[in-house]
């Protein structure tokens, strides 16, 4: 049987306990805060980069790994692996994938696999969680590419923010930006199309915007189909166990996780950022 590693970067946003029970590693980013850098998931937690993004003057800005950084963790695993898939952040929002193809090139690249997730955060989580069960029931190199296309094709991402402040200043809008020009008290519902940003819908009131959320995910996702969800805070855990609760209430869940959005997409999203994403398993 092949033993088949799985890679992701820190912006994929499970909790280090989801990454450990599943097998995967992880290679983080960087966050800068002016001279200070800070190794996500390493040297910064969630809950104290929101602290320091309330607190500082300074808009943060990220910077991904370098080729050096995932060379190593690709050799180290190849000591007692046959393959690897290393699944990332969308090339339009970042140049990890780049410095993980690099890193391919460099090290073994018939037994690396780098895939550009095209989405970001959650949905990438959506991707490796749904690689590592793969792995996990003897799958095949082939079945475990399919089970991650499969995702990338079938995925459901609905979030919300509280403010466009850190998009704006960190130019990662994509094609929203006429979507959100001039929100007051409308709130965005956004997605990710093709790799960026993108707006869904504009709700008047953030009370509006679960239940319009619910419905849209109705209207997607078949009566009674099992899926696999994860839902994402950035700094309100209590909010985000509401709409775990109530997205277990309406549709059928066959896993569920909720995590919090960690400092990389956090820098550009900002604090009270929510969001829901979703993919039907795939049969057989």
């Amino acid at each position: 049987m092949t033993r088949i590693a799985l890679v992701t970067d820190s912006s994929s946003d499970l909790t280090r306990e989801i990454y450990q029970e599943n097998g995967i590693t992880v290679v983080p980013l960087t966050v800068h805060f002016g001279d200070e850098s800070f190794i996500d998931t390493v040297e910064i937690s969630s809950s104290e980069f929101f602290h320091k993004l309330k607190n500082s003057h300074v808009m943060p800005r990220t910077s991904q790994p370098s080729p050096a950084d995932f060379a190593a963790v690709y050799e180290h695993l190849l000591k007692s692996h046959d393959f690897i898939f290393s699944v990332h952040i969308s090339s339009k929002m970042s140049g990890t994938v780049q410095s993980a193809r690099i890193a391919a090139e460099t090290v073994e690249p018939d037994l690396i696999e780098v895939i550009d997730g095209q989405a970001v955060s959650l949905v990438t989580g959506l991707m490796t969680l749904a690689a590592a069960e793969a792995i996990r029931q003897g799958k095949g190199v082939d079945d475990v590419r399919t089970t991650i296309r499969h995702v990338m094709s079938n995925f459901g991402l609905y979030w919300t923010l509280d403010t466009l402040e850190y998009l704006q200043k960190n130019g990662r809008i994509g094609r929203a930006t006429a979507f959100i020009g001039g929100l007051l008290s409308i709130k965005p519902i956004m997605s990710i199309e093709e790799g960026e940003i993108a707006g869904v819908e504009r709700v008047r009131g953030s009370n509006r915007v679960f239940p319009r959320i619910l419905e849209l995910m109705h209207s997607r996702i078949r009566p009674g189909s099992p899926i696999d969800v994860i839902v994402l805070h950035a700094d309100d855990e209590l909010r985000g166990k509401r709409w775990l609760a109530d997205v277990q209430s309406e549709f059928n869940c066959r896993r569920t996780w909720l995590t919090e959005c960690g400092p990389i997409v956090g820098t550009h999203a900002g604090p009270g950022t929510i969001a829901v994403a979703w993919v039907e398993p795939m049969q057989g």
